[in-house]
């Protein structure tokens, strides 16, 4: 870790974990293949029938896509801010990429559905009237909240090591910001796992627009937050009399 002096800040907070780590190495590469294992096809399309395929699962490759790099991202903000290496961290984060990884299947068939729903195809609809909707939804709720459960606990333990970090006041507020956040994820995707239970299996699949909670959820969070942070910004810099 580098010291004090040398770090770099980014928005208020030092960068403990500036350098490349393995374990950021390992976890890139995970994320890597669980991209890879997005693509629609590994094969060069044949005939035109083919290509028409793979355009049409392009919407939902994009979505699973930029789902997993925002993943990706809270992982790297994470490790770039605090650069922790011990033992808890470590089976954290490996609990996390295994979560990921099991999920990759999960969330590309979810996605692929539901647009082959919209565009009326047969198999689709046939899968929308069926009892395996629930299963499907209850399944995406679950990994979705093992994934910022778990990115709660790495900020979690990050914020039991505050006194070894030395974490500022800004930096301790941001932290909790990180932690409330995931939770705030999390218990999202626990409440559509408990509407896809609890509706009818042809209604099962509305549970999925509860997730459009993200967005006001992260926006009231970001505000609160946000504004004790410019308070104390503004202590930290008034002079002393």
């Amino acid at each position: 870790m580098d010291s004090p002096n040398h770090q770099p800040v980014e928005n208020g907070f030092r960068m403990r974990g500036a350098g490349m780590s393995r374990i950021d190495a390992f976890s890139d590469v995970v994320f890597g293949f669980a991209l890879t294992l997005l693509v629609v096809s590994l094969e060069v399309p044949k005939d035109f029938s083919g290509l028409h395929e793979v355009v049409r699962g392009f919407i939902p490759f994009t979505i699973c896509f930029i789902t997993l790099l925002s993943l990706w991202y809270a992982h790297y903000v994470f490790f770039r801010r605090y650069g922790l290496h011990d033992h808890f961290t470590i089976l954290l984060n490996s609990c996390l990429l295994f979560v990921v990884l099991f999920y990759v299947y999960p969330l590309k068939f979810l996605f692929t559905t539901l647009f082959g729903q919209i565009a009326q195809r047969e198999a689709a609809v046939q899968f929308a009237i069926s009892k395996q909707v629930t299963e499907l939804m209850v399944l995406y709720g679950l990994g979705f909240a093992a994934v910022y459960f778990l990115l709660a606990a790495l900020y979690a333990n990050a914020w039991h090591h505050r006194d070894s970090l030395a974490l500022n006041g800004l930096e301790r507020l941001l932290t909790v910001s990180a932690i409330v956040d995931a939770l705030g994820m999390a218990a999202i995707g626990l409440i559509a796992c408990l509407a896809s239970l609890i509706l009818p299996s042809a209604w099962s699949g509305f549970s999925g627009y509860l997730y459009f909670l993200i967005a006001p959820w992260k926006t009231l969070n970001g505000m609160y937050f946000g504004r004790k942070a410019r308070t104390l910004r503004k202590l930290v810099a008034a002079p002393i009399l």
